[in-house]
């Protein structure tokens, strides 16, 4: 028998010292990180993807405490992760208690039960108590604050909530050059209000605290809102018309476990024979580390991984904003009282947190910058698809949709250009953070759009290919042909005009792309092999389209003419792509970016008849980048590997390589921070805690050796087990265009069950890969 869910609950066994012991839970929208302390206090942070200030950081909307003293006995302590309901359960002796977030509504519910009657106490806290500039703002220039948040109480509840005054866009939007078209930026900052109202049935309020002196049973429920209301009337009028609106404990959990069901069943997969590795950890963050005392064990580290991530990412997916590469949903205290400064974050991120949040240290804070970057954006929204997860994938494409007209906008102020300008780094309003784009006193002599930051900021165009390929993808699968024809045809038509009308320059009929990045790794080069790749790849999906008018057809096929030719060279004796067709060799970054040939763009799986270029660059170029290996935890963020948001594994996966992708993956399914507790806290590698592109990628690579579907304009191939490890077996379910469903169970060398649905689907079924 194969495992089920039940087999990858997540079980502690002792209460939690501090937040690196919390559990995540969300229902798309809020996500909260929680945790039970040893003198009965269950602590959680709230978030949500649209809690934004008027710095355009997005931060936690608190925290709530929830006592009760008598809770924990000495017949011991259980706290399970039940995956099939989304709930929390506590249990210690005959007490019970129970969290969830609710499926249907942005609010959190507990309820508990007693032995022996219990007094009770509930508070709702922010750190953000004055006036605030924190550490990474995006305009640190403008002087522009924080407002500190309200707490106010009406009747049974407490309010928290933050209610932006002047926002940073105007001032970003001048230092950029923009200032003259304001109209076209969206404002997602002007008069928001976000927080929430917590109440507790039957309590009466002391100071800040919802209070019950003796009872056996209780319930407290938290509603949050996030809003552009214009006014705090306004927004409370809303939240507690939410708040009347809400059923029963009760009601709640039947309908939270009932979306969790039918979740887990819409898609699934299953490892058998996998190898549990231990990870390489630096002495240094390993003695930093809380002794969290651990969790229970699972059948298969591959599986347990991959559902636990998959949990996580279901948890932030549904949002109004897209999800977070630097810790989703789920970021923590930065640890030992310290800021998460880059050369130092490994520690930090480890280290339990020093205090209780206060204005300065807090789980606001991210890694990095707050920017969306693309190329660490996207990796959670490419294995949806498999897993018939579509509406997650309109967040991201309504968030770049929302850019059209500012983007326009720089194509004319910074280039002369038409079309739609393309660039990787993005803050809500579609503007630079003034620590990329660079503030006015260091860029006297640039031109404006010149981002000073030569890595993310400098990354343009295929970010644009990129998300065009995967609306293709979505479009095969959804058969949405209102999306095709208003969004995606018209987003790939100005793309392509503005590549061709910022770069006016031809050789032999070719467009000449120059100067730009090849990714974040080669600079200021010429036909970078990721724009290349991506034009090639771009333009013959929709060349294969029947549904193209003559007008469009013409366009692209011109476009496909003057496209550059992917960069080659001879190395080793083997002709396989570079990087780009000129670039100085120096190396700035650890990406691969000749492997964006295979992944994400899978020119391979078109043009089978170069099946020894795709191999043979993955060989040179792999090798080339010392990319052999997996991260060692501790490291500075620059060390090359194939984990965190390396796609070497899912490269790997399409071409067919099935025992080294098992080696790959067995090794980064180890990757675990050594100071949480909770077994998908992945990192820091490149990123954050969770570092969100490492479990992303672990949900891809999964995917990919065990089902991928390739398109070939209305026609599809679904390739089943095109890069499994010989001695792995597997169960699962994936989705394919045509709503269509393959469920396969592989065991011993032998296939013993595939059902195809539709049954004439079948046919378009082809065993193994390249």
């Amino acid at each position: 028998m194969f495992d089920t869910i039940a087999n990858y609950h997540v079980v502690y066994t002792g209460p939690a010292l501090s937040d690196r012991s919390a559990m995540p839970l969300g229902n798309g929208e809020v996500g909260i990180s929680l945790w039970m302390t040893g003198d009965g206090t269950l602590h959680f942070y709230i978030a949500r993807t649209d809690a934004l200030t008027e710095l355009d950081r997005t931060v936690k909307l608190g925290m709530v405490r929830v006592r009760c003293p008598a809770f924990i006995r000495d017949a011991g302590f259980r706290q399970e992760l039940v995956l099939e309901e989304g709930l929390v359960r506590f249990s210690s002796g005959n007490n019970r208690l129970e969290l969830l977030v609710d499926s249907d509504s942005p609010s959190v519910a507990v309820a508990g039960s007693f032995e022996q009657p219990s007094a009770v106490q509930a508070e709702y806290i922010t750190w953000r108590c004055a006036e605030n500039f924190p550490y990474g703002s995006p305009a640190r220039k403008s002087g522009i604050q924080e407002s500190p948040d309200h707490v106010e109480h009406a009747g049974n509840g407490i309010y928290v909530y933050h209610a932006n005054g002047r926002n940073c866009i105007e001032y970003l939007a001048r230092a950029q050059a923009l200032g003259d078209h304001l109209p076209a930026i969206p404002d997602r900052l002007r008069g928001r209000i976000f927080g929430g109202v917590l109440t507790m049935a039957g309590a009466r309020l002391e100071s800040n605290c919802l209070c019950l002196e003796a009872v056996s049973r209780f319930e407290t429920v938290l509603v949050t809102h996030s809003a552009q209301a214009g006014s705090v009337e306004a927004w409370k009028g809303e939240l507690d018309s939410m708040r009347r609106e809400l059923p029963s404990f009760g009601a709640i959990k039947a309908r939270t476990a009932a979306w969790w069901k039918a979740y887990w069943a819409r898609s699934f997969i299953f490892v058998r024979g996998d190898r549990k590795r231990d990870p390489e950890i630096t002495a240094e963050i390993r003695e930093a580390a809380e002794k969290t005392g651990g969790c229970n064990s699972f059948p298969s580290a591959v599986t347990a991984a991959y559902v636990l991530t998959k949990f996580m990412t279901a948890c932030s997916a549904r949002g109004a904003f897209p999800m977070f590469y630097n810790g989703q949903l789920f970021n923590l205290m930065p640890g030992g009282g310290r800021h998460l400064d880059i050369q130092t974050f490994s520690k930090t991120f480890t280290m339990p947190p020093a205090g209780d949040p206060d204005l300065e240290i807090n789980p606001d804070e991210r890694s990095w910058t707050i920017d969306h970057l693309w190329q660490n954006l996207r990796l959670p929204y490419y294995s949806l698809l498999a897993r018939g997860e579509y509406d997650a994938l309109r967040v991201l494409f309504r968030y770049f949709r929302s850019f059209w007209e500012l983007n326009r906008v720089r194509a004319k102020v910074y280039y002369r250009a038409s079309g739609q300008h393309n660039t990787e780094m993005t803050l809500s309003c579609g503007l630079q953070s003034e620590g990329v784009y660079g503030e006015a006193s260091l860029r006297s002599s640039l031109p404006d759009g010149y981002a000073l930051n030569r890595y993310g900021g400098a990354v343009d165009i295929s970010p644009g290919l990129e998300l065009i390929f995967l609306q293709l993808d979505f479009y095969a699968y959804t058969g949405d042909e209102a999306f095709l024809q208003e969004e995606v045809i018209p987003y790939a038509r100005e793309l392509f005009l503005y590549i061709e009308t910022r770069f006016t320059g031809r050789e032999n009929g070719k467009v000449v792309l120059s100067p730009l990045q090849s990714l974040e790794t080669y600079f200021d080069t010429r036909d970078p092999v990721s724009v290349a790749a991506g034009m090639r790849a771009v333009l013959g999906r929709l060349l294969d389209m029947p549904n193209l008018s003559l007008s469009d057809r013409a366009f692209f096929e011109g476009l496909r003419e003057r496209s550059p030719d992917l960069p080659l060279v001879a190395k080793d004796g083997k002709t396989v792509l570079d990087a780009a067709k000129e670039h100085d060799g120096r190396r700035r970054n650890v990406e691969t970016p000749q492997l964006y040939a295979v992944y994400p763009f899978r020119l391979c799986g078109t043009d089978r008849c170069e099946t020894a270029l795709w191999r043979d660059t993955f060989a040179v170029s792999v090798v080339e980048n010392d990319g052999m290996h997996p991260y060692v935890l501790g490291t500075a963020p620059g060390a090359p590997s194939y984990s965190g948001w390396q796609t070497i594994g899912c490269a790997a996966a399409v071409l067919g390589m099935g025992d080294l992708c098992g080696e790959i993956l067995e090794n980064n399914c180890a990757l675990k921070n050594p100071g949480s507790r909770f077994p998908a806290m992945w990192g820091p590698i490149y990123d954050a805690v969770p570092d969100t592109d490492h479990g992303a990628n672990i949900l891809n690579q999964l995917q990919l050796m065990a089902f991928r579907v390739e398109i070939f304009g209305e026609k599809n191939k679904i390739y089943i087990l095109p890069a499994l490890p010989k001695h792995w077996d597997v169960w699962f379910k994936f989705h394919a265009p045509q709503d269509t469903t393959v469920e396969v169970l592989y065991e011993a060398g032998e296939l013993k069950r595939l059902i195809v649905d539709p049954p004439e689907r079948e046919a378009d079924i082809v065993f193994g890969g390249l």
